[in-house]
């Protein structure tokens, strides 16, 4: 009890130990002397942190001692000077303890000090009120029956029914209401309604783990306060509140100790500080506990079959993608124009300007193709889809290795899942283009960031320095993902307190370097072999330099065209080949699922949602700009990575709610529907595979073949079905339009099939009928081939449509007409 007989042989002036380590294994802890009144007599203990309360403590005290309650009470006092602390009295109103802060600190100094010490003498729980005489101390046995109820964390709350707010300053009332406790309740995952309130209680294995750490150096103002609000619930601590009385003067100046402006602005960099997992200790930061409670604390048994979830996911990316292989679809048009530059005559060539201009690449992925393709010989396609599969798998390995360092086991079979297996991933995880290994590249960029962020030693700077040479090779987009890895590895630093220090500014140099050596790259490499290819699309489009050539208004990048291409690449329910972006449900939900995934993560780091926001605001202006040439929605698959992180937590955020709500087991409930959710993203993923669009020119060419009259046709192949009649049949019937090699170099000449009488005389001479082969790309409408056909039945008679294969706004159609004059 607190009231106790003073003990004949207490020291009053005993000093405390001088290390926190004899108080508590691995404490920081200020120096402070100790005088000890009393033994211990209770199970818990009452913290009232003061200085210089002067009749305020006193009174409060007095109050106290004629209470009675069941608590032994320690006095944390942070030096005062006022006499209001005198042993004799102390001992008198049955204190316990007095202990004297000596060191650096100011109230999370004083609270640490009191909080070892109470956790040493083995309390089961510590109380904390302040000393100022503002609260109610008859709400104090709720405090106590909440811990006995095996409650955690209990908060004291003014705004609970049963509590009372009385002549609360407007500010404290708004700033608390409005700002800090929803911020905390967010940081949380509980509703907390008052946690400026210091009238609150802890159980001692809170306290006590390792993962809260509560007895750090970075803890001196406020800060110890409004993390613990926010952590116990990160942890899956049970949490409640309880209703209290607070009361200030009804006038005369309030009691205070942050009434300059400038503390006032220190306290609100410790709330955002605690709220973004500025605090946690290092081993804690990242993803860890998304959707579930972190290891330990509440966790439930993991089911057996959870190992083998991950290992599924790569088994689905692997079959989904050799099942794609194996139906073996023409290559379409971008894949033939690639091809046709390769394989390449030297090394140098893949850093300079390609002749089939209208489809660059960065120069790693042209060197790798150019061998895989000198290898393969005539099964070059085989094998450069082999490739691309290679570069899928490595880009799953590395994103899922990130996420588990990173704490996020549970976020990363869902996160492959969504990005691997969804019908877009499928698709271009293995097309001919260098989309793969772009995102291989984009992952290593990520995982290093992460990694040298945690630890910015000589061996992660060295990482990050070899991803970013990779993602130079691999990526036109390496500006933009250096300039927003950069910006949100600066913010978790100033977050966590460590801008200033000496890894930090290595690691702020070494992307200082990145990106001027991305800048010259550009300028030197990029710019140069790219140029033609984007005036190139400017000229077919006619929508100007970078625009997306989908777009029905003309005006290039707007918000909603942005958001649905984004959402499209993870669209689990429509096949990205039917669908450029979901239905408006399946939209709606899934921004829904992103905003989830931006939030949650800001618990405990801020890098991967800045670094997601500052890709998701800053291409469409970076585009506009000029800076990054955006042309379709494969350009965006850099986002792919931080996107599925983002998606994944939002998604798993709310799988585990709904594990609550039905009463399953933490977190063997939420894993068992990550489970069903891997295996039916598997199932779209299998189908993607073997139901691909095609261009189906070999179909095309199939039916020229048996209704020509002549053995060799005249063909005339339009623009976007060229680069595919070269590897489909490059040697079926006479072909004439533009291509490499056999064809018109000029690309303005391209669709300009009016001119076919003045280009190709010889050729019409010879024939008496004409076929022409179009491929429909982006654009389904047919009265633009209606258009090329005139020429055409003008040159040679009426023309009959013989194949049309099926639509999409993605490939538009493969047709194949007839030009003759009748029999």
């Amino acid at each position: 009890m607190n009231q106790v007989s003073r003990m004949k042989d207490a020291d009053p002036a005993r000093p405390g130990p001088e290390t926190g380590q004899e108080l508590w294994p691995g404490a920081e802890l200020p120096a402070f002397d100790s005088a000890i009144f009393a033994p211990r007599a209770t199970r818990y203990l009452l913290v009232i942190p003061v200085i210089n309360e002067g009749e305020r403590i006193q009174g409060q005290l007095r109050q106290l001692h004629a209470l009675r309650i069941p608590l032994d009470v320690a006095i944390a006092d942070g030096g005062s000077t006022d006499g209001s602390l005198e042993a004799g009295f102390l001992q008198e109103c049955g204190v316990r303890a007095l202990l004297t802060r000596r060191g650096p600190g100011r109230l999370s100094a004083q609270l640490r000090m009191a909080y070892a010490w109470g956790l040493a003498e083995g309390y089961d729980g510590i109380l904390t009120v302040d000393g100022n005489g503002k609260d109610g101390l008859e709400a104090l046995p709720r405090f106590i029956e909440a811990l006995e109820a095996g409650f955690d964390y209990v908060q004291g709350s003014r705004y609970r029914k049963g509590g009372a707010a009385i002549n609360t300053p407007l500010d404290r009332k708004i700033g608390g209401r409005l700002l800090h406790a929803p911020l905390l309740s967010l940081a949380s995952g509980n509703r907390l309604t008052d946690t400026t309130n210091g009238f609150r209680a802890y159980s001692r294995r809170y306290l006590a783990d390792p993962r809260v750490a509560p007895f750090r150096d970075c803890f001196r103002d406020y800060s110890l306060l409004f993390y613990l609000s926010a952590r116990a619930g990160q942890l899956g601590y049970r949490v409640t509140e309880v209703p209290v009385r607070r009361a200030y003067p009804a006038s005369g100046p309030t009691p205070t100790k942050m009434g300059s402006a400038g503390a006032k602005m220190a306290l609100m960099g410790e709330l955002f500080r605690s709220a973004l997992g500025g605090y946690h200790p290092p081993a804690a930061r990242g993803l860890a506990g998304i959707g579930a409670p972190e290891a330990g604390g509440d966790a439930g048994p993991v089911p057996r079959f959870w190992p083998w979830i991950l290992p599924l996911v790569f088994l689905l990316i692997l079959a989904s993608r050799l099942a794609g292989i194996l139906d073996a679809p023409d290559i379409w048009h971008d894949e033939g124009m690639l091809m046709a530059n390769l394989p390449l005559p030297s090394l140098a060539a893949a850093f300079q300007h390609l002749p089939y201009f209208a489809q660059a690449a960065p120069p790693g992925y042209l060197i790798l193709a150019s061998g895989v393709m000198a290898l393969a010989g005539e099964h070059a396609v085989i094998g450069l889809r082999l490739l691309s599969l290679a570069g899928s798998l490595g880009a799953a390995a590395v994103l899922a290795l990130a996420l588990r360092r990173a704490g996020g086991a549970m976020v990363a079979p869902v996160a492959l899942a969504l990005m691997f297996l969804s019908p877009f991933g499928v698709r271009y995880g293995i097309e001919i283009k260098q989309y793969a290994f772009e995102t291989l590249a984009t992952c290593l960029m990520l995982a290093a960031t992460l990694r040298a962020v945690r630890r910015p030693d000589g061996a992660g700077l060295a990482l990050l320095a070899g991803a970013g040479l990779g993602l130079l090779l691999f990526s036109f987009a390496a500006p933009v993902l250096f300039a927003a890895l950069a910006a949100a590895a600066a913010l978790q630093l100033l977050v966590e307190g460590r801008l200033r220090t000496d890894g930090a500014r290595r690691l702020g140099l070494l992307f200082a370097g990145l990106l001027a050596a991305a800048g010259a790259w550009h300028l030197g490499v990029t710019k140069p072999v790219t140029v033609a290819q984007f005036r190139y699309f400017a000229f077919v489009y006619d929508l100007g330099y970078l625009r997306l050539p989908f777009i029905d208004d003309g005006e290039g990048i707007t918000v909603s065209s942005f958001a649905r291409i984004m959402l499209g690449m993870f669209d689990p329910f429509y096949r990205f080949a039917s669908e450029y972006h979901a239905a408006r449900p399946v939209a709606v939900v899934t921004t829904l699922l992103l905003a989830i995934g931006i939030l949650m993560p800001l618990r405990r780091g801020v890098l991967l949602p800045a670094f997601g926001l500052a890709l998701l605001i800053g291409l469409p202006v970076l585009s506009h700009a000029g800076f990054y040439p955006v042309l379709y929605s494969r350009h965006f698959i850099l986002m792919q990575p931080i996107l599925a992180i983002l998606l994944a937590t939002g998604l798993l955020s709310v799988l585990a709610w709904i594990a609550g709500a039905a009463g399953m087991a933490r977190p063997a409930g939420t894993m068992r529907l990550v489970a069903g959710f891997v295996i039916l993203q598997g199932g779209v993923a299998m189908l993607a595979g073997v139901h691909q669009e095609k261009q189906q020119l070999s179909e095309a060419v199939a039916v020229i073949a048996a209704h020509a009259a002549e053995p060799e046709p005249l063909i005339y192949v339009a623009p976007t079905a060229q680069p595919n009649m070269l590897y489909v049949a490059p040697g079926f019937g006479t072909q004439i339009g533009y291509g490499p090699g056999a064809f018109d170099h000029d690309f303005h000449k391209r669709s300009k099939i009016s001119e076919i009488a003045i280009d190709y005389p010889r050729e019409i001479a010879a024939h008496r009928e004409i076929w022409l082969l179009e491929t429909l790309v982006y654009d389904p409408d047919l009265g633009r081939v209606a258009a090329s056909l005139k020429p055409l039945a003008a040159a040679f008679g009426p023309c009959t449509e013989m194949y049309r294969s099926g639509s999409s706004r993605d490939l538009g159609y493969t047709l194949a007409y007839r030009c003759r004059a009748p029999d």
